[in-house]
């Protein structure tokens, strides 16, 4: 047994409020000591054997733990961190009801109120009265607690329960207004508070703010606690004091109001009224099987039944047979214990069904453990069936799960085999029994038992061959598809499945690519399949190319449809517009033909032909002179040929110093027309002139024959040369290396003609 003499116990005692707990908490731990008066010690009691933890060693009864020098520590465990993942991310229980502060409790500074208000200093009171009078006033309570209506003077109003209030002014004014006194009455009043007087309270303790504060009249503690953000986290919420005139008048219980929705405690404040939140009582988390996983906090004789009900009990898949508290070893019993935190498992159903409780102490872990599944008294039927799943294994035979229950689908279900799968006595491997399902439905004899744990497995048919036979056709049809295949499809049964061929189909003829199978050299066979001239199946004699697995149907374009076949004429030629290709084979002059010819003033060296948005260089003059030549391309669909008027100038720009337009002179050089842009600019490179037609000539900046003369219409471009990169510095310079060489002579003959001096 562990003894203590009376000095161990006093010093374990300042220990504790060293540590921060409270004199309710060290007392309770005094509770678990006699005092032996024939030995003058206390010894810490050991009553009945519980269950222990991990090797059930640790014995424990329903308030108290046995003999330290029994319990044995969890060596292989990292016991801090197995407490602290406990209740990490727990919520405190309570403390967001005050995070937001709904409008039915913030504190009004406006009526109404109730009719037992008492009326005080501030209070401002509206007065109506209506009928053979009529008049309101608003009346505000003086300090003395009067207030003043016009005609019947002052009237001592504080203290009075409002509802006594206004009988009292009625009955006031009806010495005045005699129809207020008639029946009926003639004359009506009404009272109401147009404002509420302000009362002065502290909020003190564990608050974010402790301080005074100005609440309005009326106000309860919740009010209050409320306009303040609530308890800090450290707060109690189950033990509130309020104190008036140096008497505690209220105790309050925040759990009361959370866990019932009622809370009696909760008083009206007054001037000076004081609010105390001390800190949180005996803190116990409960985590796992539980309604409402959280850490609560209980007062003192609250212990594993209250936590239970403040979790909102636990649900019916709860292990009831087991579960666990995490636990910090009291002060008392840690000087010879190796480790302070300890695991306990507790019989948890010894607990629910009997008066018995469990004491626990102050940042204890409660952990709830749920049931894991318990199934095993099943089959489970998969596969081709309609109703595939869970069945119950009792007296269960492989015929009725099968027909009776499961029903195969008809025409999907392989009915040659199935297969149940089943474990083997080691409960870890299986094996698999082979079923004729065939066999099974016709002969009794061949029916058998099944056994908890089987999986049947009815299969699909497509097991013996494959079901996802299909034909691609591709091409020139209404819609390129991938179609199932049927056993006698066609090709032209397939095309109708495509919503038939487009405008640009060929029709006479189609590809059809199957895969060659027999022939390793070989990968595909190539059908060339004519087609009827009609669809509709009128040639009964014609042998229909019926289709395989895989075969790729194309239906090509036909070479002679052609669309939009046109080719784009503008500028000077006497009829704009497009023109068809009315023939393979037509060239550039038979559409400037087709177009009425050019205009007197067209400029065929400037003509331009594009084809696809680029420019095809074409001398127009020499393509439209009616001789065979080259320049007379052939056109081709979407062509544009556009004729341009005489420009008569010349654009110079690039490296020059007025780069422009010039105006054209006859047999005038490219000099001539750099000259007239204010010369070459520094760093010249090259010039480029671009004739009318897009031929461009390279021309070098110095030397004979290099000043053509410039055609009407042209360009000249002078380019830049390109910066040089500076090159990297590998050493010091020729010139470097000389300076540095003198200034070292210098010094030295500097030093020398020092020495000598001084040597004399």
């Amino acid at each position: 047994m562990l003894n203590a003499s009376p000095s161990q116990v006093d010093s374990y005692e300042q220990m504790a409020k060293a540590r921060g707990y409270s004199q309710s908490q060290i007392d309770q731990m005094k509770l678990r000591y006699r005092t032996d008066n024939t030995t003058g010690t206390r010894t810490y009691i050991n009553a009945k054997t519980g269950t222990g933890i991990v090797d059930t060693s640790l014995i424990l009864d329903p308030y108290n733990i046995s003999n330290v020098d029994t319990i044995k520590s969890i060596e292989d465990i990292d016991t801090a961190k197995l407490l602290q993942d406990t209740v990490k991310g727990l919520p405190h229980f309570g403390y967001s009801l005050f995070k937001k502060t709904p409008e039915a409790f913030r504190p009004n500074a406006i009526g109404p109120v109730d009719p037992g208000y008492l009326v005080g200093p501030g209070d401002v009171l509206r007065l109506s009265v209506w009928g053979q009078v009529e008049f309101q006033y608003e009346l505000t309570v003086s300090k003395d607690g009067k207030i003043f209506i016009p005609v019947a003077g002052q009237v001592y109003v504080m203290g009075v329960p409002f509802e006594q209030l206004q009988q009292k002014i009625k009955n006031l004014l009806s010495k005045h207004y005699s129809g207020l006194a008639t029946n009926p009455p003639r004359t009506f009043i009404d009272m109401t508070v147009a404002q509420l007087r302000p009362v002065r309270v502290f909020i003190m303790g564990e608050v974010a703010a402790p301080g005074g504060y100005t609440v309005p009249s009326g106000s309860t503690v919740f009010n209050a606690l409320y306009s303040v953000g609530g308890p800090d986290i450290k707060g109690s919420l189950r033990s509130i004091k309020v104190h008036r005139n140096g008497e505690q008048i209220a105790d309050i219980d925040i759990y009361q109001y959370l866990l019932s929705g009622r809370c009696s405690t909760d008083v009206r404040l007054q001037n000076n009224d004081v609010i105390f939140i001390p800190k949180r009582g005996k803190t116990v988390a409960a985590v796992g099987s539980v309604f409402r996983p959280a850490i609560y906090e209980l007062k003192d004789g609250d212990n594993l039944k209250a936590l239970i009900g403040f979790c909102g009990g636990i649900p019916a898949a709860t292990n009831v047979d087991r579960a666990q508290i995490c636990r910090i070893l009291p002060f008392d019993q840690r000087n010879q214990a190796k480790s302070i935190v300890r695991v306990i498992d507790l019989d948890f159903k010894k607990y629910l069904h009997s008066n018995d409780d469990f004491v626990l102490n102050d940042n204890d872990s409660l952990k709830v453990i749920p049931l894991t599944s318990d199934l095993k008294n099943y089959v489970n039927l998969t596969g081709a069936v309609k109703y595939p799943g869970v069945y119950q294994a009792d007296s269960l035979n492989l015929h009725d799960l099968v027909f009776k229950f499961g029903q195969p689908v008809e025409n999907e279900a392989f009915m040659k085999r199935a297969d149940i799968i089943r474990r083997n006595d080691d409960l870890i491997t299986t094996s698999v029994i082979p079923v004729n399902l065939q066999r099974l439905m016709k002969d009794p004899s061949y029916n058998m038992g099944l056994k908890p744990f089987d999986e049947i497995i009815v299969y699909h048919n497509r097991v013996e061959k494959p079901a996802d036979l299909h034909v691609i056709v591709n091409g020139e049809v209404n819609y390129p598809d991938t179609i199932t295949l049927s056993t006698n499809l066609t090709v032209t049964d397939a095309i109708l499945r495509c919503g038939g061929f487009t405008r640009a189909a060929y029709r006479k003829a189609v590809d059809v690519y199957r895969l060659d199978m027999k022939d390793p050299e070989s990968l595909t066979k190539i059908f060339k399949v004519e087609l009827p001239d009609s669809l509709d199946y009128s040639d009964k004699d014609a042998v229909p190319f019926v289709l395989k697995d895989r075969d790729v149907i194309i239906v090509r374009p036909d070479p002679d449809y052609n669309t939009e076949n046109y080719v784009q004429v503008d500028g000077l030629v006497k009829y704009r517009g497009n023109y068809a290709i009315a023939k393979r084979g037509e060239r550039i002059d038979d559409i400037i033909d087709r177009a009425g010819g050019v205009l007197p003033d067209a400029f065929l060296e400037g003509a331009t032909f594009t084809r696809e948005g680029k420019r095809l260089v074409i001398n127009f003059a020499e393509a439209l002179s009616g001789k065979q030549t080259y320049e007379n391309v052939l056109v081709q669909k979407g062509d544009k040929i556009f004729i341009p008027p005489r420009p008569n100038t010349v654009f110079v720009h690039g490296n020059t110093n007025n780069p422009g337009l010039f105006s054209y002179v006859k047999n005038c050089k490219v000099r001539d027309y750099i000259d007239r842009a204010g010369g070459l600019a520094d760093s010249s490179a090259f010039i480029l002139l671009t004739a009318p037609n897009g031929e461009t000539e390279k021309l070098k900046i110095r030397g004979l024959g290099n000043n053509p003369v410039v055609e009407d219409g042209s360009e000249i471009y002078i380019t830049r040369l390109a910066a040089k990169p500076a090159k990297e510095k590998n050493g010091p310079s020729i010139g470097e290396i000389i300076k540095d060489t003198l200034a070292i002579m210098v010094s030295a003959a500097s030093l020398v003609a020092i020495i000598l001096k001084y040597d004399k």
